[in-house]
């Protein structure tokens, strides 16, 4: 009796996702984008801590950046900035550290919000994750006391997914390591993190046939700590095991120099691409396999994403908006211009600056109006200087932090010896 050969049964996986902010050539000049084409990160507080996130993540960029660092709009004003840029065509997401930040207060007010835009195939479909709200969290306000109060009020107000990033590190029979050999200090960490999913499970079999059951979907970041074949393995069987619905791989970026050494180099990154193809090729799993555009473009081919995927839209087609003191620019009779925000091209670095969100006062009517003044010269100076090749990867936070070492803006001091040294001064 002879025995055939039989092929292995290729793994019948979800599409990967990937991150759509538009898909304009570079060279297209500024003027030429419809604002429907264009993405806004208004960012309405980035306060972290107790009443947000409860976390003091050390590698935050909230946390990081003195010049966004603890800032934030009135919910009033707030709602009325973002009526304001909508009413004129722009994609606005608002973002706040939490989405259930304030006890929810953030939902109430904007209802059912988004991320940011994910989508799938070579035709842009959107996947799961864009029907519905999607409400970040770093994990910790579902782990307290009120978190059914909090789910309730997610649910109320249109949210179907909820997503947060784990950290932690995984042995090879998917237990968990010490958080102690976790490098990245202050976040909350993934055991309790696995206790929330268990809650959201629990409450999704509560509410089974209401259809108010959540999607849960995962982050994680991917630095030298965890960048192996082998560890990314890891992480896609522990999760299959917990029924989530997308896990999403982010690069790990060192803001402000910490934990620089953690950064994957370029020939890192290409390995990581080809790793998570194969792993999308040959392991199977129910949830969607997503990579976070922070990777950027080297070694992305194997992906077969669109083209346009890696070349990240920051800067042309997505920015980012965050609050700043008042200053006047311009005060003619009864009314007054004054710059209270700034553009920015990253949404994680927050740089290089390219315009200001402007308040304008009537006086004599009491009218108040919000715009966005795009300095469009640079906008397509910083385009030309990626196209020319100046910079080199799709995704140029690096590089620009890189450029900006001798002039970088002020990063803060995290830790129980930093605030010791605030207080003695």
């Amino acid at each position: 009796m002879t025995t055939k050969n039989v092929e292995p049964t290729m793994p019948n996986n979800l599409p990967l996702s990937y991150d759509f902010h538009g898909d304009f050539p570079l060279e297209t000049p500024f003027r030429q984008i419809p604002n429907h084409d264009i993405h806004i990160y208004l960012d309405l507080d980035t306060k972290t801590g107790k009443e947000t996130c409860g976390q003091a993540c050390d590698h935050c960029w909230f946390n990081t950046y003195e010049k966004v660092n603890g800032k934030t709009f009135t919910p009033q004003e707030g709602k009325q900035i973002f009526d304001a840029i909508s009413s004129k065509g722009f994609k606005v997401f608002p973002r706040y550290t939490d989405s259930f930040s304030y006890n929810g207060d953030f939902m109430r007010m904007f209802g059912s919000a988004n991320n940011r835009e994910f989508r799938q195939e070579l035709d842009h479909k959107e996947t799961k994750t864009m029907k519905g709200g999607d409400a970040w969290t770093s994990g910790l306000p579902l782990f307290r006391d009120n978190y059914l109060e909090l789910l309730d009020v997610a649910r109320d107000y249109g949210y179907k997914t909820i997503s947060a990033t784990f950290h932690g590190l995984l042995d090879e029979d998917l237990s968990f390591r010490p958080m102690s050999e976790y490098p990245i200090k202050g976040v909350f960490p993934g055991p309790k993190l696995v206790t929330v999913f268990e809650r959201i499970h629990a409450y999704n079999e509560a509410h089974r046939g209401s259809g108010h059951e959540f999607r849960m979907n995962v982050g994680i970041t991917v630095g030298r700590h965890n960048h192996t074949r082998e560890q990314l393995l890891r992480y896609v069987r522990f999760f299959n095991s917990l029924k989530v619905s997308t896990v999403r791989f982010n690069n790990y970026l060192a803001h402000g120099g910490r934990h620089a050494e953690l950064v994957l180099s370029k020939e890192e990154i290409e390995q990581c691409y080809a790793d998570m193809k194969w792993i999308h090729q040959n392991e199977q799993f129910h949830f969607q396999l997503g990579m976070s555009e922070d990777f950027g473009t080297f070694g992305i081919d194997v992906m077969e994403f669109p083209s346009h995927v890696g070349m990240c839209q920051a800067g042309k087609q997505l920015f980012g908006v965050i609050p700043t003191l008042p200053r006047v620019l311009k005060h003619e009779g009864d009314v007054v211009c004054e710059q209270i925000g700034e553009i920015s091209a990253c949404v994680n670095i927050f740089e290089p600056a390219f315009g200001e969100l402007v308040r304008i006062t009537n006086k004599a009517d009491n009218s108040v109006t919000y715009d966005l003044q795009f300095n469009h010269e640079e906008i397509d100076a910083f385009a030309k200087k990626r196209v020319d090749g100046h910079y080199k990867n799709g995704c140029f936070a690096n590089e620009v932090l890189e450029e900006k070492k001798n002039v970088a803006p002020p990063v803060l001091a995290i830790g129980k010896k930093a605030r010791k040294a605030e207080q003695s001064l």
